[in-house]
Parts: structure tokens; sequence; C-alpha cells
């Protein structure tokens, strides 16, 4: 498995706005290969934005960017959502522990 990792500024005062845009775009993410899940995590005192979309492999998670979708993604945000353009990276899952 493998992780997209993306980093960015939320506005704060444009955090609850956040959870509603992935509730969205989830079939369009549901329809990307190898999509696995996602988790958006965002500091409400900050606006430190983290989110972690999980991969069948590190082929699929390039692919959502190399094909374009993670562009569209980034396109359906509404404006001033955002503080700053994000930062993405990618990695293997090494372990992984759920309940």
């Amino acid at each position: 498995m493998h992780a997209s990792i993306t980093v960015a500024q939320v506005n704060r005062d444009r955090i609850d706005d956040v959870g509603p845009l992935y509730q969205r775009l989830e079939p369009s993410l549901r329809a990307a290969s190898g999509w696995l899940g996602v988790y958006v995590v965002i500091d409400r005192a900050t606006g430190d934005g983290h989110l972690l979309g999980l991969w069948e492999t590190e082929d699929d998670a390039r692919a959502f960017e190399t094909s374009g979708a993670f562009q569209r993604v980034l396109a359906d945000y509404p404006p001033g959502l955002l503080a700053g353009p994000p930062h993405r990276t990618l990695g293997e899952v090494v372990f992984h522990a759920s309940k």
C-alpha cells in the first residue's frame, strides 16, 4: 500500500468547508484506479492541513497526479479555501494499524 501526503495551509475561517467538499469529491476519488481511502486532518488553531490518500500501488498514486485527476480535485476547491498551493509527496506505507 502507498500513500500520497498533501500538505496545505487552510484559511482558518474556511475549515468547516473542507468536510463537505470532500463529501462531494468522494465519488470521483472512489473512481480512481487503486484508490483505497483518504484522511483529511486540519489543526483548527493554525489551519495546517494534511491529506493522506491511500492507494493500492505507487503507480496508482502517481497516476492520480500525472493523469490530471489531482489537478481536477484542486480545481473544485472553492476560491479562498487555501492560503497557498498544496505540496504533495508519495510514500510506501510500512506500518498500518486500526481498530
